[in-house]
């Protein structure tokens, strides 16, 4: 195993399969013909699907030897390649052009819901999406399917979703949502959490609407709902409020990056329409109504690297993001990320990925705020939905070094419970 055996050696305090983890977000993998993940709506609608290689539209996971969860999307440029061996007819990680092996990978759930339809002939697909490959089954739904800042190339600029077709908001329609999640929980017997996400709005009070809407209709259906959380622009507090009136559990205000010189660079929407002490601001009002570790922000870990001269080192970038994490702490937010993924449609996307140094640095450093700060885990997280961080990576393969605070290895175990598909 040259790669694992590389990693351990470069970067001895942190377990070999984590960092190829993070190589793997970094540079996703050549699909081939694996039996890897699940038709994903890019743009949640059938019109942008069209035309475009079918496997572009797979996004899934996989599972490491050693348990670790993986997400993986098809980039048909990475020095990763993901086959069935001939002769096992187990999956296979093979590197580089002469394909050599890395180790077996265990694929993650796929699920047949996705392929359905209502009896309005809407695609399942389309009402809820399988969120990052999760083994517990997470749920996203899509529900402003654009960006206004996109009007004036203010869109965040590691984000691709302008670049996968054309589409339009879609009011929510209760006999949708309620065959759909019926199909959903017939086959997957568990959810681990559902997620609402979407464009940004300039008027952020009707951006709320939105997911207030959303959030009702699937309550409308009658069927069990998992824990809820809305991934939204940051919201002033009378906003906030409504949607912990309307049943949310968790909000998402993510700030993306720290540095106050990124988010012009990266974030020329969200610097024009809240900005970055107007974002703090809502966040810290947030907890005042949901309640410390009720609110999170996340942090799309290595972008900043991306922005010419403002950081000396990688290792540089990292202690800036580690400053947010630590505000974010300090004020009763829960601090998340996720590997920076490059490609699509996205302004950055030939930018390169961020240099692995930076996560060498910003892992460890994540995993010492547990120590210092003893807020709990979020009900959103577990092991086999964190297919994008390292938290739970961590905590279980170094337990002594790692598993600190109420990140401690017994306090990821159980958390969500495995879907049928997974557990097949």
């Amino acid at each position: 195993m040259p790669t694992l055996d590389a990693f351990a050696k470069r970067y001895p305090a942190i377990p070999p399969s984590v960092m190829l983890k993070v190589d793997l977000l970094r540079h996703g993998v050549r699909l081939g013909l694996a039996p890897l993940g699940t038709r994903h709506y890019h743009h949640h609608d059938e019109q942008g699907q069209k035309d475009v290689d079918p496997r572009a539209h797979l996004q899934g996971s996989v599972a490491l030897p050693d348990g670790t969860n993986v997400f993986v999307s098809h980039n048909p440029d990475s020095p990763y390649t993901a086959r069935l061996d001939g002769e096992s007819g187990q999956l296979a990680l093979l590197e580089g052009e002469r394909n050599e092996f890395i180790c077996h990978l265990k694929s993650g759930p796929r699920f047949a819901w996705t392929r359905g339809r209502t009896e309005r002939q809407t695609p399942m697909g389309s009402v809820f999406t399988p969120s990052l490959g999760g083994g517990c089954g997470p749920l996203a739904c899509f529900l402003l399917r654009y960006c206004e800042f996109t009007g004036a190339d203010e869109q965040c600029r590691f984000c691709s979703w302008v670049g996968m077709g054309k589409s339009h908001e879609l009011r929510p329609n209760v006999v949708d949502f309620r065959q759909t999640l019926g199909a959903i929980w017939e086959e997957q017997h568990a959810i681990g959490y559902l997620a609402f996400s979407g464009g940004s709005l300039l008027n952020r009070s009707k951006e709320a609407d939105a997911f207030v809407r959303y959030l009702s209709a699937v309550k409308e259906t009658g069927l069990p709902i998992p824990v809820t959380v809305a991934a939204i622009q940051a919201l002033d507090k009378p906003d906030s409020q409504r949607l912990r009136d309307a049943g949310f559990d968790y909000v998402c205000y993510s700030m993306e990056v720290w540095d106050e010189g990124a988010w012009q660079a990266i974030m020329p929407g969200k610097t024009r329409s809240v900005g970055r002490a107007g974002w703090m601001r809502c966040l810290t009002d947030a907890v005042e109504i949901f309640g410390e570790g009720k609110v999170m922000c996340n942090f799309v870990a290595g972008v900043e690297t991306a922005v010419p001269g403002l950081y000396a080192s990688p290792e540089a970038a990292a202690e800036s993001t580690l400053e947010g994490m630590r505000w974010c702490c300090e004020h009763g937010v829960y601090p998340k990320h996720a590997v920076w993924i490059t490609g699509g449609g996205a302004a950055l996307a030939s930018s390169g990925p961020a240099p692995l140094e930076y996560y060498a640095r910003l892992l460890p450093g994540r995993q010492q705020l547990f120590a210092e700060f003893p807020m709990a885990i979020p009900g959103t997280d577990c092991p086999h939905c964190l297919t994008q961080s390292c938290e739970a990576d961590l905590s279980r393969l170094d337990p002594a070094r790692y598993g600190l605070g109420p990140a401690s290895a017994g306090a990821w175990e159980n958390r969500h419970t495995l879907s049928a598909c997974a557990s097949a």
